[in-house]
């Protein structure tokens, strides 16, 4: 059975039980924490932290300039037992403000909403939370409405400023931590970059898109537009040729889409 928990006036702590909880704080700015179990989160007006915890959790932000997780935060180790048994697809929603939003484990969907937010990548290989409508490939974080205009992609990198727990991309940050070393077009004209959107062409998936740059190292990050699963895609190059997947972008559905967004090196941020 799910529990109801409401917040009061002002600006609250609340902590769900040990199931399934609806927890609603309408004012104030709040510190919640949903626990184990499939919780619904919504944070009112304020600026939030807001934790889901262990279970396939919905976390709204609503308005307020707010950090949402869906796991436990960066703090904490990852929870490779409970991820293989289903937790950790997680599906986080900014609303309105400028909300900062933490991709975890699991297949995560993050949708920023209004305002200018950041995504935040803690783990280049995420690992898999089991899915009944995906199978084993359930790991890849859906980004539904990335706009370079107002929004950031943000890599957690090891070495810089105070890294989360585990944190595992390179950093490959200049001054500002904007990526030092940027190129976006046909994949013939890479060389080396440490990001790189290809926009000529699309591929089955990112190690295949490996193979068309030249001069790629182990943590660079290369997005492009997947055929299999029409959308754009975030990789991270583990190797020569070999790329891990860990991003959809989910709203853009064509080559053409992706090479419109006009992506720039001040899109891609290190932490």
């Amino acid at each position: 059975m799910e529990k109801t928990i409401l917040g009061g006036p002002g600006s609250n702590s609340l902590f769900g039980s040990n199931g399934d909880d609806i927890m609603v704080d309408p004012t104030g700015n709040d510190w919640i924490d949903g626990g184990p179990g499939n919780d619904s989160i919504s944070a009112g007006e304020g600026n939030d932290r807001v934790f889901g915890g262990v279970g396939n959790d919905h976390v709204f932000g609503d308005e307020g300039n707010d950090y949402l997780y869906g796991d436990s935060g960066l703090d904490k180790p990852r929870m490779l037992a409970t991820a293989l048994l289903g937790g950790d697809n997680d599906k986080l929603y900014g609303g309105s403000g400028d909300d900062v939003l933490f991709a975890g484990d699991g297949r995560d969907s993050l949708t920023g909403d209004a305002g200018h937010d950041t995504f935040v990548f803690q783990f280049h290989n995420p690992m898999a939370g089991f899915d009944p409508n995906y199978e084993p490939k359930s790991d890849h974080t859906s980004i539904v409405d990335f706009d370079p205009m107002q929004d950031t992609f943000t890599f957690d990198a090891v070495g810089l400023g105070s890294d989360g727990l585990e944190a595992n991309f390179v950093n490959h940050a200049a001054r500002g931590n904007q990526v030092d070393t940027f190129y976006s077009g046909p994949a013939s004209g890479a060389n080396g970059e440490h990001v790189i959107v290809i926009t000529d062409h699309s591929f089955a998936d990112g190690s295949a898109a490996a193979g068309d740059i030249s001069g790629e190292a182990a943590g660079d990050i290369v997005a492009y537009f997947n055929y299999n699963t029409m959308t754009a895609d975030l990789g991270y190059v583990t190797s020569e040729n070999h790329v891990d997947d860990f991003a959809h972008l989910s709203n853009v559905q064509s080559l053409l889409h992706l090479a419109g967004l006009g992506l720039t090196a001040s899109d891609f941020m290190f932490c």
